[in-house]
């Protein structure tokens, strides 16, 4: 095996099925070779020797190049899906170009993972810190995909903390810087701005050594945080309820 510098990931291909019995399905493409491509179908009523024609489709909603469709033909029905052949040769280089691509994907280079990370602001007007391997910072979770980002926040923040009312107020900044020679760790970091009844307080999960609502800016400025950013915007939120409280405009 060749060694590479960034490590690469498979990704199943997002396709539609023509059929007369068939319609129009969207299923998933795999083992992609140079005879042909395996399609996740759950007891398809097809039989073999069957023409159809198969589409890549593209995911996500991002205006991009038409995607190509090609002529196959059923050489094998199984439980789970179809074995499909290539009609023609331009059809098999075409789908062999796309099966490339997709092999050469790199962690870092063309995805990166999602991390939510929650200001949150209690009816005290303090916000939430936790302390994760000695230094204080945001509480957060991963998003999995396909799973709604507010939702994601909301539902972490009730059962990590016992948190009631909670509600996503707006995205306060987004980061994506990372360490080019570690891309497994790359991150898109989206910072929300979260409101929350912490009457119920209760930290449940073992991932956080402490947590605290801090209502302070001298803690905000003399404690260890895992990052500028994170310090930079408690002390703003910090500021901003302080001026509110206040009666002072921004």
């Amino acid at each position: 095996m060749q060694d590479r510098r960034y490590p690469r990931i498979q990704l199943p291909l997002l396709v539609e099925l023509k059929h007369p019995t068939l319609g129009g399905l969207r299923c998933l493409a795999r083992n992609i070779s140079e005879g042909g491509v395996f399609v996740q179908l759950e007891e398809p009523d097809v039989k073999i020797g069957a023409k159809l024609k198969l589409t890549l489709l593209n995911p996500i909603s991002v205006e991009a190049a038409p995607t190509p469709t090609v002529e196959m033909e059923v050489n094998r029905v199984e439980a789970d899906g179809l074995g499909l052949s290539f009609s023609s040769a331009s059809g098999r280089h075409l789908w062999q170009s796309v099966e490339q691509l997709r092999s050469e994907l790199a962690i870092g280079r063309d995805y990166f993972q999602v991390h939510l990370s929650s200001l949150v602001v209690n009816e005290q007007k303090a916000i939430l810190l936790v302390q994760q391997h000695g230094k204080w910072t945001l509480p957060g979770t991963y998003l999995t995909v396909g799973e709604d980002w507010r939702e994601a926040a909301k539902g972490f923040l009730e059962s990590t903390f016992n948190l009631k009312d909670v509600t996503v107020q707006s995205v306060l900044t987004v980061n994506n810087e990372g360490d080019p020679d570690l891309p497994e760790a790359a991150m898109l970091d989206i910072y929300l701005d979260v409101s929350a009844n912490s009457a119920e307080f209760k930290l449940s999960e073992k991932r956080y050594r402490d947590s605290r609502w801090a209502d302070r800016r001298r803690f905000v400025e003399e404690a260890t945080f895992a990052n500028d950013l994170v310090r930079e915007l408690a002390n703003r939120r910090l500021m901003q309820l302080i001026k509110t409280d206040a009666g002072i405009d921004e």
